[in-house]
């Protein structure tokens, strides 16, 4: 395995600072239309791979749980 030199780990930090104010000020330019449009197709990705389906199960699995564990307490401390 390849050492790395702090001189090697400040470089490729300052590129990537680059890198994040490129995306940044791409970001600043881009139309509310365009963010619209990538954030409709993020979710429909989303729906496509079943992740939304995954997530309200999580979600009603915690829920459920929940009202199992104050379904306890209020039964067992009056």
């Amino acid at each position: 395995m390849t050492r790395v030199t702090k001189k090697q780990a400040r470089d490729y930090r300052e590129r990537w600072q680059l890198v994040r104010q490129v995306l940044d000020e791409e970001l600043q330019h881009t139309s509310m239309e365009t963010k619209f449009q990538k954030m409709d197709a993020a979710y429909r990705m989303a729906v496509g791979l079943g992740f939304l389906k995954r997530l309200r199960e999580l979600k009603q699995e915690t829920e459920d749980e929940v009202r199992r564990r104050w379904l306890r307490l209020q039964t067992d401390h009056p």
